[in-house]
């Protein structure tokens, strides 16, 4: 018998935002989906969630709207990411932790994974084959995102005991991790387009802001031009002018442009949402956004 899912603590739903305004639900509104990455061609996303159980990772067709579960269903698994030639997924799993797998209806409103659940990396395939464990002990590493010339992923990891904390690593495990921040901490780092910096969130003066970093390694500097409200999920818009974020400089969180030449950020406003979060964008303008809500 397939458990309730009332019983969540929320609902997220994944949609793509097409240029022609269009809006489609990519999954299957009974649970928590949500943090998506579209694939750079902009053809399927992927992202994470259940609607009882542990939660997996799904792949969409956003064109058809079929999507499918492509991790396995016995280990949780979530923040899964494409890699900028559309050939692999890095994500987040419990499945070498030696834990009772992490379950959906766990899952509280900031997403925030359990303290104490040990996750490592893992790269697999597109269609979810050839699973490779890339990080491994016993720490919570999550959030990765790859390099544009897939040598490296960047993480977020406790294994300084400094947490949120940034590290890199090759993506063929060939060294260990190494931590990039030299001072304070950061959250949902995200590679430029040259591959010459970091972007990601962190606390200025009692504000989350967008940050950057060089790529191996430094001291935050604030985008300037991010200048009120809370602001997370940065994501390198294709075309290099400009990230994509997730911000309440608005009111509500929405998404917004963030020009990368200081210039102020400007609004995007998927129709028919008063609230949006974690927007990606492909090469031909597709957007992939979540809603989460309190109630089905």
């Amino acid at each position: 018998m397939v458990p309730n899912s009332k019983k969540l603590k929320f609902y997220a739903d994944v949609f793509a935002w097409f240029p022609n305004g269009q809006i489609k639900k990519i999954s299957t509104g009974d649970g928590i989906y949500y943090q998506p990455c579209i694939h750079p061609e902009g053809t399927h996303v992927v992202y994470s969630g259940n609607s009882y159980g542990v939660p997996r990772i799904w792949k969409g067709d956003l064109i058809t709207g079929n999507v499918s579960p492509i991790s396995p269903a016995n280990s949780g698994a979530r923040h899964p990411i494409f890699s900028w030639d559309g050939k692999k997924i890095v994500f987040a799993s419990d499945r070498a932790s030696g834990q009772n797998p992490e379950q959906v209806k766990d899952i509280g409103p900031d997403g925030a994974p359990p303290q104490g659940l040990t996750l490592n990396l893992f790269i697999m395939d597109t269609d979810g084959k050839n699973i490779a464990q890339l990080t491994s002990g016993p720490y919570q590493d999550q959030r990765p995102c790859f390099s544009p010339d897939g040598k490296h992923v960047v993480f977020v990891s406790t294994r300084s005991g400094h947490y949120p904390d940034l590290w890199v690593i090759p993506s063929d495990g060939s060294t260990e991790p190494k931590k990039l921040l030299k001072q304070g901490w950061g959250y949902r780092p995200w590679y430029s387009i040259d591959g010459k910096l970091i972007y990601f969130f962190t606390d200025i003066n009692k504000r989350h802001q967008i940050c950057q970093i060089p790529s191996d390694g430094g001291t935050p500097i604030p985008l300037v031009n991010d200048d009120k409200g809370q602001s997370h999920g940065p994501f390198t818009d294709p075309g290099g002018e400009c990230l994509l974020m997730h911000s309440t400089r608005g009111g509500n969180w929405g998404i917004w442009e963030l020009p990368l030449d200081g210039k102020p950020p400007r609004s995007l406003k998927p129709p028919g949402f008063q609230y949006a979060s974690h927007p990606t964008r492909a090469k031909n303008g597709n957007i992939t956004f979540d809603v989460g809500r309190f109630s089905k």
